[in-house]
């Protein structure tokens, strides 16, 4: 798989708010989906995708892991952490740090 590095950023005191989540293990991951440059390999980073959803007020977007087998795990809720890039094509992308749902009950 190929695609976009982001970071995750973590707020302070709530590190493990993801409950064991790929953001409480990873730094960095690897974007993918449509619409995402596909510039980096994947190697051993995990891999997220971007889900768009149309609410009343506009576009909005979240980040879910993506499992080995191509399965976008949208079972995950927002565990406090969010991805982002100063490259300028994440920013083509999104305007802000996009929510990471990497948390499981």
């Amino acid at each position: 798989m190929k695609g976009l590095i982001v970071y995750i950023y973590k707020t302070a005191g709530f590190e493990k708010c993801s409950n064991g989540g790929l953001s409480s293990k990873f730094d960095t991951c690897l974007l993918i989906g449509a619409g995402i440059p596909e510039i980096f390999e994947a190697n051993e980073l995990p891999v997220v995708t971007i889900v768009k959803r149309d609410l009343f007020h506009g576009m909005y977007l979240t980040a879910y892991p993506v499992e080995e087998d191509g399965h976008i795990d949208t079972g995950c809720m927002h565990g406090g952490s969010f991805i982002y890039s100063s490259d300028s094509r994440f920013r083509n992308l999104a305007a802000y740090p996009v929510p990471l749902h990497d948390r499981k009950e």
